[in-house]
C-alpha cells in the first residue's frame, strides 16, 4: 500500500522546509528585516537557465524581450545621428565625416534589427539572438570610433558606451547564464579599450574595470528580480494553486498553439485523457475540504508520476483533469490510463484524524480524429468519461 507525497514539489521549497525548524538563519531573518527569507524564497534553478522552464513560459518570456528590443532599437535609430553635430564641434573634419557615416551606419542596423526582431514572435531563441544584436552593433560601433579616434585625447560621447550597454542589460528579464555571457563580452570591449590605449594596468583602467563589474552585478540582479517576478506572476495565472497543474483557459491556449502547427494531411498523433475521482462529495463531506484538498494534491502528483513531462496536464474543474497527451495513440493512452486507475487505487492519504482515506477514478480515453476539431474530440471523450461513471466507476473506458 503506498502513499503519495500529497504536497507537489514544486509547492514546498528549501526554504520553506528550513523555516520549520529553528536555526541560525531565523535569527538574521529578524535582524535584517526579512531580507534573508526574501533572498531565501529565490530559487537558483528557475533563473540560472532556461532549461527548467516550460515552453510557454519561454514563449512568453520572448515576447517581454522582443518588446523591449523593438523601444531600445528605435531609441538607438533615432538618436545616434542626433550626435553628429556635436562630432563635428569636438572632432577634427576628417574624424567627424568618418563617424557620421558610423552613426548612420548604425541608424540603419537598428532599424534592420527592428524588421528581424518582428519577424518570428513567441519564439525565444530569435528574441535572445536580436537582443544579442541590440549589444553587438553598439559595441562594434564603440570599437571603430575607438580605432578612428586613436590620435584624440578625449573620447567624449563614445567612452561610456560600454557601461551604457551594461545597465541596458537590466531591463530585461534574463537569467544568469544569458546576463553574464552578454555581461563578458562587455567587459571585454572595455578591456580592449585599455589595452589599446595602454590603460589596462593604470589606475584609470582599475577604475572602469571596478565602474563595469559594479553595473553588471546590479543589472545582473536586477535581471534575476524581474524573471523571477515574471515567473511568479506566470504561475499565479496559469497554475492551479493547489495541484499546480495547468488551469483550463491555458490548456486551451497551448492546443490553440499547438493546432496551428497541423495541417489536414499531417495532423500528428494527439490522445486525450479526461479523469474525474470517485465520490469526490462525499470524502468532503465526510472528512471536510482539508482532507479533499489532499486527496486532489495527491491524486494530481500521481498524475505526474504516470504520464511524460511534455503532456499537458490540466485541473479541468473541481475533481475533473484533463491530460493531453501529443504523440499517443489510443492503445498508449489507454494504457498510460489504466496505470494511474490503479495507482489511484492502491493509494492512500491521511486524514485529520489519521485514517487512512483510500479514493478511486473514473477515465475517458479518446485519440484525435483527422480533421477533427479538438472540442469535438473532447466531446467525444467526455462522453467516454460519463459512461465510466455510470457503469460503475474505477475504469477506463475508450470514446468511440
Amino acid at each position: 500500500m503506498s502513499k503519495p507525497s500529497t504536497p507537489s514539489s514544486d509547492q514546498r521549497t528549501p526554504s520553506e522546509d528550513r523555516r520549520q525548524r529553528p536555526s541560525a538563519a531565523s535569527t538574521l531573518d529578524d535582524a535584517t528585516g526579512g531580507l534573508y527569507r526574501k533572498l531565501s524564497e529565490l530559487n537558483l534553478f528557475d533563473t540560472l537557465s532556461n532549461h527548467f522552464h516550460s515552453d510557454d513560459f519561454n514563449a512568453t518570456r520572448s515576447e517581454y524581450i522582443r518588446t523591449r528590443v523593438n523601444i531600445l532599437g528605435f531609441i538607438f535609430a533615432i538618436f545616434a545621428p542626433l550626435w553628429i553635430p556635436i562630432d563635428y564641434l569636438l572632432l577634427t573634419p576628417d574624424d567627424a565625416g568618418a563617424i557620421a557615416i558610423y552613426r548612420l551606419l548604425l541608424s540603419i542596423a537598428m532599424l534592420g534589427l527592428l524588421l528581424v526582431n518582428n519577424i518570428r514572435k513567441r519564439n525565444l531563441q530569435h528574441s535572445l539572438l536580436c537582443l544579442t544584436l541590440l549589444i553587438i552593433f553598439p559595441a562594434l560601433f564603440y570599437t571603430v570610433c575607438l580605432l578612428q579616434l586613436s590620435g584624440n585625447d578625449t573620447l567624449i560621447g563614445y567612452s561610456f558606451i560600454p557601461f551604457l550597454l551594461v545597465a541596458i542589460l537590466s531591463v530585461f528579464p534574463l537569467t544568469l547564464i544569458e546576463a553574464s555571457f552578454l555581461g563578458i563580452g562587455l567587459i571585454a570591449a572595455l578591456l580592449f579599450n585599455d589595452f589599446y590605449y595602454d590603460t589596462l594596468f593604470t589606475l584609470s583602467g582599475f577604475k572602469d574595470l571596478w565602474l563595469i563589474s559594479v553595473l553588471l552585478v546590479i543589472a545582473l540582479w536586477a535581471n534575476q528580480a524581474q524573471l523571477h517576478m515574471l515567473l511568479r506572476l506566470y504561475r499565479q495565472a496559469t497554475r492551479d494553486p493547489l495541484t499546480g497543474l495547468l488551469n483550463r483557459r491555458v490548456m486551451m491556449e497551448r492546443v490553440k498553439e499547438m493546432s496551428k502547427t497541423w495541417s489536414k494531411s499531417e495532423q500528428p498523433m494527439v490522445s486525450i485523457l479526461m479523469l474525474d475521482l470517485d465520490r469526490f462529495k462525499r470524502i468532503n463531506d465526510t472528512y471536510g475540504h482539508l482532507t479533499g484538498d489532499q486527496v486532489l494534491q495527491a491524486f494530481s502528483q500521481i498524475m505526474k508520476d504516470e504520464l511524460r513531462d511534455t503532456d499537458i496536464l490540466t485541473r479541468y474543474g473541481g475533481e475533473e483533469f484533463t491530460a493531453i497527451l501529443p504523440g499517443s495513440d489510443m492503445e498508449n493512452a489507454s494504457h498510460a490510463a489504466e496505470r494511474i486507475r490503479m495507482h489511484c487505487e492502491q493509494s492512500w492519504v491521511a486524514s485529520t484524524d489519521n485514517e487512512p482515506i483510500r479514493f478511486t477514478v473514473s477515465i475517458g480515453v479518446g485519440e484525435l480524429k483527422p480533421g477533427e476539431t479538438f472540442n469535438d474530440a473532447l466531446h467525444r471523450v467526455d462522453n467516454s468519461l460519463y459512461e465510466a461513471k455510470k457503469t460503475g466507476r474505477n475504469k477506463v473506458v475508450q470514446a468511440d
